[in-house]
């Protein structure tokens, strides 16, 4: 019978791209394996899935956490009928193995692995573990953990930091199709929020971002698609500003950023490092068990991150950092180097080399 490992993946960016960027590996690793991946019904998962001609299978479910009564129970009966299906699933199909990236689609597929008793891996991204981890790392062979779990964290189980997965970086970026009037090699700040976009924080920054506009200062803003109106409209009169409510692809960005503005999510910090982007980080005040407050507390003790507070005075002290990085150019090169000496280039490969030696043993 023919190899299949299930890639479990949906919700953001933070569980999709680390799932896509395994799957390409595997593809590169075991070309005789079959892919198939179960996420959820967002476009984006459909689209990723299309262009890389990987099978998708969706699965109807919401997560729980954080809802009212009624709909709370809603999202456990769909997730109880979402494991009788993969259960049944499972059992008609057999995959070889089963590797979860995260968000709640992987409670039920995971379940299923489980009781059908299929291998199963996990991929940790934060420092601080996700509940769905949490509640299955007992059964599974290995956890590849994104980065160091914070202290006092712990999952049951073998794990192994392997990094974050990413694309690969190209070589060179030139002819990427940068909008018009797009310089590089100027200085150029590029504020990300990740694939939600980051409308309080950006909201934060429209002060400063008006005052690093009139000095001349090159600016690549992704918004998200709610914040979207409002920072085009406030930043319209500088043709140096370039905003997007989404990028499909911001590695040509990061290659030309000088320095990175964004959320503590593990993706996007992955990439900026991948680039040797220094970084001024705004945690995401509400995520789950303030997992980016601690992610930014890793990349500072790193020494290619500053990590500030979501407050009143967050434009100001943001302000603040970039002055000191763009003033110095000494600190600025050491802050590019640490960030490179923490890429994970290799975290893919890592993942798919692990599962190709276990499955054949």
């Amino acid at each position: 019978m023919a190899m299949t490992i299930v890639l479990a993946a949906g919700g953001t960016g933070g569980h999709i791209f680390p799932a896509l960027s395994t799957a390409l590996a595997l593809r590169e690793r075991l070309p005789e394996c079959g892919i198939l991946w179960i996420g959820t019904s967002r476009s984006r998962e459909r689209e990723l899935c299309e262009r890389h001609g990987i099978d998708l299978r969706v699965l109807s479910v919401n997560g729980v956490a954080g809802r009212g009564v009624a709909a709370m129970g809603a999202a456990i009966a769909r997730i109880v009928k979402a494991s009788a299906e993969m259960t049944l699933f499972f059992l008609r199909r057999r995959p070889s193995a089963v590797v979860a990236f995260g968000g709640y689609v992987c409670a039920p597929v995971l379940s299923a692995a489980l009781l059908v008793r299929i291998p199963y891996y996990l991929n940790e991204q934060n420092t601080v573990p996700g509940r769905v981890n949490r509640l299955f790392a007992f059964g599974a062979r290995c956890c590849f953990l994104g980065l160091p779990l914070s202290a006092r964290w712990r999952l049951a189980g073998k794990s192994r930091i392997t990094g974050m997965p990413v694309r690969p970086a190209a070589a060179s970026y030139d002819g990427s199709g940068y909008p018009a009037g797009f310089v590089c090699g100027a200085t150029t700040v590029l504020i990300c929020g990740g694939s939600q976009g980051a409308q309080s924080m950006n909201r934060c920054l429209i002060e400063p971002a008006r005052r690093w506009a009139a000095s001349g200062m090159q600016i690549i803003w992704q918004t998200g698609i709610a914040g979207f109106q409002e920072i085009q409209t406030e930043m319209k009169r500088f043709p140096q500003v370039f905003v997007a409510d989404l990028i499909d692809d911001l590695y040509p960005y990061y290659a030309a950023a000088t320095v990175m503005i964004g959320r503590a999510g593990a993706s996007t910090l992955a990439e900026a490092a991948l680039f040797g982007l220094p970084c001024i980080v705004v945690p995401l005040p509400w995520s789950a068990d303030n997992h980016q407050w601690m992610n930014a507390a890793l990349v500072k003790d790193q020494g290619w991150g500053v990590r500030i507070k979501q407050d009143a005075h967050t434009g100001d002290a943001v302000d603040r950092a970039l002055e000191r990085i763009l003033e110095n150019r000494g600190q600025r090169e050491t802050m590019r180097r640490k960030a490179l000496e923490c890429a994970p280039a290799q975290a893919a490969l890592k993942i798919a080399e692990h599962l190709a030696k276990d499955l054949k043993s």
